[in-house]
């Protein structure tokens, strides 16, 4: 009677946090499965519109290689209104200022900061003094690994921060480059799993971060909340710290025109993708609360999802039920992102949503609560 009662409970436990994942889905993630991006309109709109000067900035540290490679995809931009390239040297060790200062013997809008000295850990020193010292009030963001896909990604971008008054936050997004491989091939995928969720929730009127490869804003937010001196202590959260303390249901657009993406090359080891994971977590702990209570909800029932699932199949009881739950899940799961992933162009990614769903689950259930709870050692940029 008692393993009957426990058995029950159990599968009501498992029904509850799978209708919630089903919840999600069709009501945060089908937002972005049927978003349109009215990408003809807006140029409509745009066409005779003279677009704003713009200011690109790229924090630099020990990056001369890269530079060398992606610089020149970002400098032949082509677009009719004003605009400069800040790159910051963030106190190298390398030839990255000698690299900048080649290029702009050729690209006069191109300018070059150099920190000499770095005190903390992170580049907000560094996007700190390139925000200050940029002549536009329009700002894009990215990295000096990264290359965007096309000559439009500016115009794209501008055209999505001015398409209205009161937009004030551009979420663009930044895919891995595709190369050989399971590792690559996962980075892609929780790379693309991350962008769901944050793409989703600002269309849900829940904006709550934003990746600094491919990130747009006005200056003024970035003045109103006083910068990054509440969580300078952060090495993290250059981006999705900024979108967490300003982005709301109003002012915050996504764009996911293909020729406005940002590509970079994943970690090459397990060993290096975790610590970026890492990383990254840090900044997590200081996101709104109402953000830290949804993420950690949709985790959290995604793992007890398949940890309830694990238990109904050791023991051999009422193993059926669980079952079509789960199949009934996986269908609505593909259904939404087959049309996700037709967005972001990375289809050949579907065929693994159901391995890398629980890949995504070891993830959250394992590796996210070590890095939160017992690793708290000091994290570095570069």
């Amino acid at each position: 009677m008692q393993t009957d009662f426990f058995l029950l409970a159990l599968l009501w436990c498992y029904s509850g946090v799978t209708l919630w994942q089903m919840l999600v889905c069709c009501g945060i993630f089908a937002r972005f499965a049927f978003f349109s991006t009215e990408k003809n309109r807006l140029q409509e709109r745009q066409k005779n519109k003279l677009p704003p000067p713009f200011s690109v900035i790229i924090c630099a540290r020990n990056e001369a290689e890269n530079l060398q490679r992606y610089l020149p995809v970002v400098l032949e931009q082509r677009y009719e209104g004003d605009w400069e390239i800040i790159v910051v040297d963030d106190a190298s060790s390398d030839n990255t200022s000698a690299i900048v200062q080649d290029f702009q013997l050729r690209f006069p809008h191109l300018r070059l900061i150099r920190l000499n000295n770095k005190h903390l850990s992170g580049k907000k020193t560094a996007l700190a003094q390139g925000i200050f010292a940029s002549q536009y009030d329009h700002l894009l963001v990215t990295d000096a690994d990264c290359a965007p896909a096309g000559p439009g990604w500016l115009h794209g971008i501008s055209d999505a921060l001015t398409s209205r008054p009161e937009t004030e936050i551009v979420l663009g997004y930044g895919p891995m480059k595709c190369t050989e491989g399971a590792l690559n091939r996962w980075i892609r995928y929780e790379t693309t799993y991350t962008s769901i969720h944050y793409f989703s929730f600002a269309l849900a009127g829940i904006p709550y971060m934003g990746v600094g490869r491919n990130l747009a804003f006005k200056k003024e937010i970035f003045e109103r909340v006083g910068g990054f001196e509440s969580h300078q202590h952060i090495p993290s959260g250059d981006d999705d710290l900024l979108v967490n303390a300003t982005a709301d249901r109003r002012n915050t657009v996504i764009c996911i025109d293909p020729e406005t993406f940002v590509f970079s090359e994943g970690k090459t080891t397990w060993q290096a993708w975790l610590q970026q994971k890492h990383r990254h977590l840090s900044a997590s702990s200081v996101y709104r609360p109402v953000h830290q209570w949804l993420l950690a909800s949709i985790s959290l029932s995604q793992v007890f999802h398949y940890f309830f699932l694990l238990l109904f199949l050791l023991s051999g009881h009422l193993a059926g039920i669980p079952l079509l739950l789960y199949a009934v899940r996986m269908v609505v799961l593909l259904f939404i992102y087959n049309r996700i992933f037709s967005h972001l162009q990375c289809r050949d990614l579907l065929k693994w949503v159901p391995l890398y769903d629980i890949g995504i689950t070891i993830y959250y259930g394992i590796f996210v609560p070590y890095f939160l709870w017992f690793k708290k050692r000091e994290l570095t940029w570069k």
